[in-house]
């Protein structure tokens, strides 16, 4: 009796120390939670599976008569924040065959896609899918607001707080199965992929996608993270895991389950799919014309000095992020001019990344004679360059040509906003789009002088 007694008291002393911490933990996350902006959507996550698990192993235990524990779930504080997943109880592939459920982004293990046990159809493993409901067609609605997917996912509770984790390949082969044998009526449009856009970066590539947005019977899938992640796949396995083992095929086929699953509509009376990629996709051109050689492409770049300048601006230097994680073109040009990505400053890494991407889109170009390569100074600041070139190249003739005048109005206004000007609070920020002056400091023209002769 006088041990039983003595084990419940120090179980009590456990539980009320264990439920001090917990509370203490969840206090200081809460108030730093209160702190973090929406939009810093992964960063939410994190700090709710955190929580969950630091909650979970202090929780204090209920016993019963006999000093046995006793599972009570606690609710954490933090999860309360979280919004309720309204889905919790349907059949997840089923949302995503009716198009309920969308892509959101890929997770990518070492083997991924290993070379081994490569069959005929390439088929991959280990790669999982996040999924959650959006409206991916926010763009239409009001372009300079909502001018990336991510943008688009950031509006909805559900991709913040509840996205599901599910195995690609099974994913895949599930709405494949559905779509072809479902009844016309029963299953989601399939659109072709009408034309891509590439760019350096802050180059206007944005003006043509939102100019696209215009037209009634387009869709733009704007630097979508899952088609991001899939083009970089191997160079992220190699990056990451230290690993070279990535299958070519499997690769390849990659890629076009994430474009094929994307270009699912409900919507009828759409025609055309356009891609807008983010900048460093450019590396992967030769990859995505070798599985969709009709699409018609175009390439944004700009002056060597004002793109890095704007490249290299605060907040803005992706481009830094190469020196680490460099794609297998870019470590192919170092080497081949005997540089050393480490020993370079941010503005020479940045220049040589810049450098890259015209250079691979300029061979192309002029391999394949496909493509049209567009310079921001020289082309798109000409009158009616949209409505007399860019878009009739991307197959939009027909529709200009059925009501100019309308087709026209559109454009101008949607070009009236800068494409660079983004998220929901874009109406705070002067945003009307035109020539602006860039400071060029001497490091920049140092770098772009060593790195950006142009190729063209």
């Amino acid at each position: 009796m006088t041990t039983t007694r003595g084990n419940r008291s120090n179980l009590a002393t456990l539980s009320l120390i264990a439920a001090a911490a917990a509370g203490l933990l969840t206090a200081v996350i809460t108030i730093t939670f209160t702190r973090l902006n929406r939009n810093n959507q992964h960063i939410r996550r994190l700090i709710l599976t955190i929580n969950n698990n630091a909650v979970a192993a202090a929780a204090p235990t209920d016993h019963n008569e006999e000093g046995e524990p006793t599972n009570i779930q606690k609710r954490s504080l933090i999860a309360m924040q979280f919004t309720a997943d309204h889905y919790v109880n349907r059949d997840k592939i089923e949302m995503i065959k009716s198009g309920e459920a969308k892509l959101a982004a890929l997770r990518l293990l070492p083997d991924s896609l290993s070379q081994v046990g490569n069959g005929p159809s390439g088929s991959y493993n280990g790669v999982y899918g996040t999924f959650c409901v959006f409206d991916d067609q926010m763009n239409k609605k009001d372009p300079a607001v909502y001018p990336t997917v991510d943008h688009m996912m950031d509006a909805s509770d559900h991709c913040i707080d509840n996205r599901y984790t599910l195995p690609l390949k099974e994913v895949v082969e599930a709405v494949t199965s559905h779509d072809k044998n479902s009844i016309r009526n029963e299953r989601l449009k399939t659109l072709p992929l009408s034309g891509l856009v590439f760019h350096q970066g802050f180059s206007g590539a944005g003006l043509i996608a939102n100019a696209l947005t215009t037209f009634d019977n387009t869709v733009v899938i704007s630097e979508h993270s899952a088609i991001r992640d899939a083009l970089n796949a191997c160079d992220y396995i190699h990056n990451r895991f230290n690993s070279d083992d990535c299958s070519p095929m499997k690769h390849q086929k990659l890629v076009q389950d994430v474009i094929s699953l994307l270009s699912r509509t409900s919507d009828s009376n759409i025609e055309h799919m356009y891609l807008k990629l983010d900048s460093a996709s450019s590396t992967y051109i030769p990859l995505l014309l070798s599985i969709y050689p009709t699409a018609q492409w175009t390439f944004n770049y700009r002056k060597a000095e004002h793109i890095l300048a704007k490249s290299t601006e605060p907040k803005r230097a992706a481009c830094m992020l190469t020196k680490r994680q460099p794609s297998s073109v870019l470590a192919s040009h170092a080497s081949q001019h005997n540089l050393n990505l480490e020993d370079l400053s941010t503005h020479e890494v940045c220049a040589l990344h810049l450098s890259t991407l015209l250079d691979v889109a300029s061979k192309e170009h002029k391999r394949k004679g496909t493509g049209m390569l567009i310079s921001y100074e020289d082309d798109l600041m000409k009158e009616d360059a949209f409505i007399q070139t860019i878009l009739p190249y991307l197959g939009l003739q027909k529709e200009i040509d059925a009501n100019p005048i309308m087709a026209r109005a559109r454009v101008e206004d949607v070009l009236s906003t800068k494409a660079s000007v983004r998220g929901i609070h874009s109406q705070d920020v002067d945003s009307q789009w035109g020539e602006e002056y860039v400071h060029v400091s001497e490091e920049v023209r140092a770098a772009s002088q060593l790195f950006m002769k142009s190729t063209l």
